[in-house]
């Protein structure tokens, strides 16, 4: 599956920069929602012989381990962090106040939160709800919800950090949060500055139109009738 966008009229070896991940929106979505967000062309590549010609993982004498893998130009670059703080430095969204390493540390703690904390814990109900309704999974949420100037993490503007809060949380609102709240569970109360961030992306015209790589769907019922 190969997909360009934003400039359907590019030629193909004029775009820059290509997104190489699986067909579905989950760790490879922040680089997708910003080239959308600022109209930028590039290609996104499903295929897993084109996604192992950059991953060392598959056997490729590269320096870049697996997908995500960004491409721009002759450069590439892995990890879900690091790409997507290259290119939302690439692509301006760097606004006032913006830090590097407050954003590096912003972005590794959202990977705490929804990987290593809500990942590590959403294959078995039970763990999943003595997780949620834990102290560690509230203090976290509460470190990153402070995290936040608002209205976005640095301020008027979103950055790079922002869209990587969104990738994450359509992950887990989709899985998780909001079949929760159809239960009447609402996880994300307590947290107005965190959703406000998801809220605004979302609004965005370029993430209302944007259809081409499929969101992730609910956990399977098993799990989630443990809230029952």
């Amino acid at each position: 599956t190969s997909v360009i966008s934003a400039s359907p009229h590019t030629p193909d070896d004029m775009v820059q920069y290509k997104v190489y991940y699986w067909p579905f929106m989950i760790r490879g979505a922040s680089l997708v929602r910003m080239l959308e967000h600022t109209d930028t062309p590039y290609e996104y590549i499903s295929e897993k012989g084109k996604m192992a010609e950059y991953s060392s993982a598959w056997g490729a004498e590269v320096d870049t381990i697996a997908p995500p893998i960004l491409l721009d130009g002759d450069f590439a670059i892995s990890q879900s962090v690091a790409a997507c703080l290259y290119l939302g430095s690439k692509l301006g969204l760097t606004p006032p106040g913006y830090n590097d390493y407050k954003a590096m540390q912003y972005c590794l703690d959202i990977v705490d939160v929804f990987e290593g904390g809500i990942g590590k814990n959403n294959e078995e109900g039970a763990a999943l709800k003595k997780y949620l309704e834990g102290e560690r999974f509230k203090r976290l949420m509460a470190s990153l919800e402070r995290s936040i100037k608002g209205p976005f993490y640095f301020g008027d503007a979103p950055s790079a950090v922002d869209f990587f809060l969104v990738q994450h949380m359509d992950w887990r609102c989709l899985s998780i949060f909001e079949p929760l709240k159809a239960k009447g569970i609402d996880c994300l109360s307590p947290y107005p500055r965190l959703v406000g961030v998801y809220e605004a992306i979302k609004a965005t015209d370029a993430y209302k139109k944007f259809d081409k790589v499929p969101l992730p769907g609910p956990l399977k019922d098993e799990i989630l009738c443990a809230f029952d």
